[in-house]
């Protein structure tokens, strides 16, 4: 830590674990790494940070600074100590050469015209740094810091990954721990922690986690069971598969298996066979109409003519959701961005047989109320909020329906909604009574 800048590295002493409360906040003042007091969580070390701080980006009349607008996401990252990276970077000044300092500031989404919130600028924006510059409003008063960048302002919006500015000073100082024991330490939330705990896993249990991604909580458990026995990580998102894949490997954990599977979907019905499909395209499905097409061919060429030009008519009359045009203008836009297979492989799965596993971790989607920092929550409203309360259900029947007799269910959000966190507690114990005495529930 020492190495990369940060100031006064010295770590609390170990002491007396008699109040860890007050001792952890007694070594947090002397030192901001202090390792946690709580019994069972030593591997954990708690890393302080300071702010807000004042910025002097130099602004001179009629000689603005450089600039660069990052995403919103992005942004909340840079709060937490990271660095800005390539696909984060929405806008920046003209000229911007490698090693120039530059001033950051977040983009903030706005109400668009079809009714949703989005970025009111197209990736790759020329700024001007200028009160007339129409981008102007996007950033006043919305600065996070100043770095220095990596690379050109070409070849930032040439490349899809690496650093494009290192921060250097911050509004909220915490150090990055990019390239830093890389392997050998993870950055997580305390409550992520303590849930992994709160599932209690056991060496050589079978542990599914429904919605897996990004795998921070998975590897916790795994570290938790010494790598040994059997965890199924499971996210419905391709990319967020391959993240925790890598996750994986970046710790050398091998008792992790992923699918691709939608946690609404995660038992198996009757009539479905047990093998699992390994698909390496983002778009299977286009693959087997393909397949099927060409074999039906041989057979009955005027048949699947017949066919085709049935299914283009059908195309034709395909509705089109509001939520497939917003998406269609975000990605005008801003780019493909993420939203694009990144290639490699992962399996899909068709779900899992009843009382199959001897722990599930639910850590379900949600409104994300608790986060912090937060920048933006204009897109929930009462009727969203209402609507991950009735998704977060029905996955909590899924999840009730594969552990086993005796087995553990942890469910767990990140959000201060009542309507996700007690109204589910409540569901929970009206529909399935019988719980108390055959399975462990965890909240």
């Amino acid at each position: 830590m020492k190495e990369t800048g940060f100031e006064d590295c010295t770590m609390a002493e170990d002491g007396p674990n008699d109040n860890p409360t007050n001792e952890l906040e007694d070594s947090l003042q002397n030192s901001p790494i202090a390792k946690c007091q709580i019994p069972g969580l030593e591997y954990v070390l708690f890393v302080k940070g300071s702010g807000p701080h004042s910025i002097d980006y130099g602004v001179a009349p009629g000689a603005p600074p450089k600039e660069v607008i990052v995403s919103r996401k992005c942004a909340e990252a840079v709060l937490r100590g990271a660095q800005v990276f390539v696909p984060g970077v929405m806008a920046c000044s003209a000229h911007v050469e490698k090693g120039d300092a530059v001033a950051v500031s977040v983009a903030i989404e706005q109400h668009g015209p079809d009714g949703g919130w989005a970025i009111g600028m197209t990736r790759g924006t020329v700024l001007q740094g200028l009160q007339t510059d129409p981008y102007y409003s996007e950033r006043y008063g919305l600065y996070i810091g100043q770095g220095i960048t990596k690379m050109s302002r070409a070849g930032i919006f040439r490349v899809s990954e690496g650093i494009a500015v290192d921060m250097n000073n911050r509004v909220f100082k915490l150090p990055s721990f990019h390239d830093v024991l890389e392997g050998e330490i993870f950055l997580q939330n305390l409550p992520s922690i303590v849930a992994a705990h709160a599932l209690d896993p056991q060496k050589g249990e079978r542990i599914l986690d429904m919605c897996a991604a990004p795998g921070g909580k998975t590897t916790a458990i795994a570290i938790l069971m010494k790598d040994e026995g059997e965890i199924v990580a499971a996210d419905r998102s391709h990319n967020k598969v391959l993240d925790i894949q890598k996750l994986a490997a970046e710790m050398s954990l091998t008792c992790i298996t992923t699918y691709k599977l939608d946690a609404l979907k995660a038992v198996r019905r009757r009539n479905e066979s047990n093998d699992n499909v390994t698909v390496q395209s983002s778009e299977p499905l286009r693959f087997h109409e393909e397949k099927t097409f060409s074999t039906v061919q041989v057979l009955n060429p005027e048949k699947v003519r017949n066919e085709i030009v049935s299914n283009e008519k059908e195309n034709e009359r395909t509705y089109v959701s509001k939520a497939d045009i917003r998406k269609s203008n975000r990605r005008m836009r801003n780019g493909p961005g993420r939203n694009q297979c990144l290639g490699g492989r992962v399996e899909n799965s068709k779900g899992f047989d009843p009382d199959s596993f001897d722990r599930v971790l639910l850590d379900a989607p949600c409104s994300a109320l608790g986060l912090r920092p937060r920048l933006f929550a204009g897109e929930e409203t009462v009727g969203s909020l209402r609507n991950h309360a009735k998704y977060q259900r029905r996955m909590f029947d899924q999840a009730v329906k594969l552990v086993r007799p005796g087995g553990v269910i942890v469910y767990s959000t990140c959000t201060i909604n009542p309507g996700e966190n007690e109204a589910l507690v409540r569901y929970a114990l009206d529909t399935y009574k019988f719980l108390s005495l055959a399975q462990q529930v965890r909240f």
